[in-house]
Formats: structure tokens, C-alpha cells, sequence
């Protein structure tokens, strides 16, 4: 790796992040790709990997091996994914429990008053974002697919999706988040 690219990426210039973004982003994808075996989480994860690169970039120290340090980071965010993965299956049993308790018809009123309440969170979104949003989280394409589908970059649908989750968790929490959006899928 070129040092003097790292010196700008630490000085916050955005061409050499996208070179860097380029040069070490396929690799990455499909080191996590193995490890998760599932793409979309994949391509989620070299989102957050990059995320972290930029805003880390004054820990960067450009002498040293930033192939280790992207590895580190990559292999670090692909065993929390995996670790979070765990728990939303463990939520996903939970919820499947809980349903079966929603026998009331004042349950049943609760849960679509939730439901409404997400819904008019996500209807509030920008329409590009909250269009992005719902073919990934509820009509389960993927990120190339959304892309294709409305004319738009890769890099564009992945922060369509970020800035639609760090929406969300600034209104639900993040424990909240993961669980209703498991729920709305059911």
C-alpha cells in the first residue's frame, strides 16, 4: 500500500478513501462473504468496515501494515455480525413464542398499532430512501438488485440503508430495531 495514499486518507482527502475504498473492498467482500455465507450481510458489513475506516482515519498510521488493519477490522465486524445473527434468530424463536400469546384482540390491537407506528417512521423517510429501504428489509433484495431497479450506484442503496437504520434507532433504540423489523417480516 502506497503510504502516501494513507497520509491523505489520514488528512480526510475522499479520492484516496475511494481509491482505497476500490483497491481493497473486493477482497474484503469476499473474506466476509466466507466467513458469513450470506451476501447481503456481507455487502453490510464492508459497508461498516469502510464506515470505520473513514471515521478512524486519524488512527491511521501509515507505516504500519493497513492490510492487517483492514483484515482486523473485517474479521472483528464479520464475528459481530454473526454474534448479532445469533441473537436475532434467538429473537426471531422469542417473537414466534410471543405471537402465539397475542391471543387477545386487545394484544392483536397493540401489535398493529406498532406495526402503524414503524410504518408511519418509515413513510416519513425521503421516498428514495424509504423506496430502498422497504425492497431491502421487506421484499428482501439485494443491494445489486435495488440498484439495477431504480438506476442508482451500489454505494448509494448502502447508505440509503444506513442512514435508514440510524434513523430508526435514533427513534426505536437498536435492540428495538432488529426486533420489530423481524416481526414486520413475519
Amino acid at each position: 500500500m502506497n503510504c502516501t495514499l494513507l497520509y491523505r486518507l489520514k488528512e480526510g482527502n475522499k479520492d484516496a478513501f475511494n481509491t482505497i475504498y476500490w483497491q481493497y473492498s473486493p477482497k474484503v467482500y469476499n473474506t466476509i462473504l466466507y466467513l458469513l455465507n450470506d451476501s447481503a450481510l456481507a455487502e453490510d458489513v464492508v459497508q461498516e468496515l469502510f464506515l470505520t475506516i473513514w471515521e478512524k482515519r486519524e488512527n491511521i498510521q501509515p507505516e504500519l501494515n493497513f492490510e492487517a488493519y483492514i483484515s482486523t477490522i473485517a474479521r472483528n465486524l464479520a464475528y459481530k455480525a454473526i454474534e448479532e445473527a445469533m441473537q436475532k434468530n434467538q429473537m426471531v424463536e422469542d417473537l414466534k413464542n410471543t405471537k402465539q400469546i397475542f391471543t387477545s384482540e386487545e394484544d392483536m390491537i397493540e401489535a398493529d398499532s406498532l406495526r402503524e407506528y414503524i410504518f408511519n417512521i418509515i413513510s416519513s423517510f425521503p421516498e428514495m430512501r424509504r423506496k430502498v429501504f422497504i425492497m431491502s428489509r421487506f421484499e428482501n433484495y439485494s443491494y445489486t438488485e435495488i440498484a439495477e431497479k431504480l438506476s442508482l450506484s451500489e454505494r448509494t442503496v448502502e447508505a440509503h440503508i444506513y442512514q435508514a437504520l440510524k434513523d430508526l434507532r435514533k427513534v426505536l433504540g437498536n435492540k428495538a430495531v432488529a426486533f420489530i423489523l423481524i416481526y414486520l417480516s413475519l
